[in-house]
């Protein structure tokens, strides 16, 4: 749990904490797919969490091939349906193993998957969220 300098204001709650889980798919080559979650809320770790380890348990032993690995994990949620936190989790190892197969590669996953490094523009509000104006002025 990251402690926030400044709470996060949405319209239902105000989170003082934001819950981070790092993951990190060790490959049988000893290639590190890394990746991140960050599922707003302190409950959702619980779920998360074991089914990060159950996929990773699952996933072991096999060739790096995301696709696959997406398609195979994916396939083991049948009985608990295809979304929500079980999808999430699916989410944090695809992420890992792209990132895992970039870095196998020795490339960037941007040019891995066809596209160029460049400047991307963006839209950054230094996460402001539904804080009004005069209470973060300095800060925007």
């Amino acid at each position: 749990m990251l402690k926030l300098k400044r709470p996060v204001v949405a319209r239902i709650a105000t989170l003082t904490e934001w819950p981070l889980i790092l993951i990190d798919l060790y490959t049988e080559e000893g290639v590190i797919g890394r990746a991140y979650l960050e599922p707003y809320i302190l409950k959702s770790m619980r779920y998360l969490i074991p089914a990060l380890h159950d996929l990773g348990e699952m996933l072991k032993g096999r060739r790096l091939a995301p696709i696959e690995f997406h398609e195979a994990a994916r396939k083991s949620l049948h009985f608990v349906r295809y979304e929500g936190m079980s999808m999430i989790a699916v989410a944090g190892i695809d992420m890992a193993a792209w990132d895992a197969l970039a870095r196998a590669a020795g490339v960037p996953l941007c040019v891995l998957l066809g596209g160029s490094i460049g400047p991307v523009p963006a839209y950054n509000s230094n996460g402001l969220w539904l804080r009004s104006p005069t209470e973060v002025a300095s800060e925007a």
